[in-house]
């Protein structure tokens, strides 16, 4: 399970164990073996920081005592900014009820130490800057999937992927989804559109490896969202805290046909349940991304409640999502039909679409846990 706990705020997800969960028994050349992400992708130990940045925290912090540095680094973390609204208390509410049972269970009881501290998740860092330099520029446009009930090691274009059951995938422009999906219709669509903004302009021209073509507001809001939404269907939009943006996904509900239902929070947390950053951190930064969830007028079922935090330790790999399948599973139908566009990952199941639909799934980022012989590997 992915679902660590929950309560009628929200919930604790683990998207390492989600991966732990649907990758046993893959088919591989040496037999059936058991695969996870890199745990190192989630070894975010720390507050997210630039170097300079947890230098000077350091020294911020530093005292006589490991209890008075204690003190002093809970006083430093956590901080959710000097103004408070409504939806900020709404998010600090959920998150210290969270934190409260999860530590109950004995999650988020590990206390990061000085050296953590000057670190800087340097593991977590690592791997994804040696993952990305093997990266070469540019896509190509191809398609797959896989029948079978269990997950399959295969290899596309003289490299590695791990590819889920039941899931189907495109590598291609979203732009081009009419000629692909051939009029199917889905209960559940989730998008994380490529939007546009200045920090991710700056990352790509720094190094185009870690980015992802942008698109302006009018090329996503043409996308025809409506010729595959099931009438009873559910549509999920990724987005930034940008005010622009959240006012463009009311106008893409307009076009769509659709109304607004919900917004959820992400909530990114350390490995000892600290933020990663705080609400008032510098350059914009903060800990949370949202979910905005809409539909058509007559759906019958069930929808998602407003507000709900979903709250777990991030991937240190830039605009990597956590899976929905577990938490959503209340608002679906019983073996929903779902479709992501903008994928950068695959899901069991799922339709995925995009030109990063792979990305994620290189066998360079997981790990053996075990062989069918129960033999773990170190």
């Amino acid at each position: 399970m992915s679902v660590l706990c929950s309560n009628n705020k929200g919930w604790v997800i683990s998207h390492y164990d989600y991966t732990k969960k649907i990758y046993t028994n893959v088919l591989s050349q040496s037999g059936l073996i058991d695969l996870a992400y890199n745990k190192n992708l989630f070894n975010i130990i720390t507050p997210m920081m630039r170097d300079e940045e947890a230098q000077h925290f350091i020294k911020t912090v530093t005292v006589k005592s490991k209890k008075e540095f204690v003190f002093a680094r809970d006083v430093q973390t956590n901080k959710f900014g000097a103004v408070i609204d409504d939806e900020l208390l709404s998010i600090q509410l959920a998150y210290k009820t969270l934190l409260k049972e999860a530590r109950e269970l004995d999650l988020f009881t590990t206390s990061p130490r000085e050296e953590d501290y000057l670190d800087n998740n340097k593991l977590a860092r690592s791997l994804v800057d040696t993952f990305f330099g093997t990266l070469s520029e540019g896509f190509t446009t191809y398609q797959g999937g896989n029948n079978n009930n269990n997950s399959i090691i295969a290899n596309v274009f003289d490299k590695s992927y791990v590819i889920p059951p039941s899931c189907n995938f495109f590598s291609c422009s979203v732009e081009d989804i009419e000629s692909k999906l051939q009029g199917n219709k889905y209960d559940f669509i989730l998008l994380d559109p490529p939007w546009w903004n200045k920090f991710v302009r700056r990352k790509k021209s720094k190094n185009f490896r870690k980015s992802y073509n942008m698109l302006h507001n009018n090329v996503i809001q043409e996308i025809p969202i409506s010729k595959y939404l099931n009438g009873l269907g559910l549509i999920g939009v990724w987005c930034t805290n940008s005010p622009t943006h959240l006012e463009a996904i009311k106008q893409f509900f307009r076009k769509w046909n659709l109304e607004y239902i919900a917004e959820w929070y992400w909530l990114k947390v350390t490995q000892s349940g600290d933020l990663v950053c705080d609400f008032s951190g510098k350059r914009g930064k903060k800990p949370i991304e949202r979910i905005i969830f809409g539909s058509e007028k007559c759906r019958s079922l069930k929808n998602p409640e407003p507000g709900k935090v979903i709250m777990s330790v991030p991937s240190a790999m830039h605009s990597h999502k956590p899976p929905l399948t577990e938490v959503l599973s209340t608002y679906l139908p019983k073996d929903p039909k779902c479709l992501e566009l903008f994928a950068r990952y695959l899901l069991p199941g799922w339709t995925s679409v995009g030109n990063q639909v792979l990305l994620l799934q290189s066998l360079s980022l997981y790990e053996v846990v075990s062989r069918s012989d129960n033999s773990v590997v170190t």
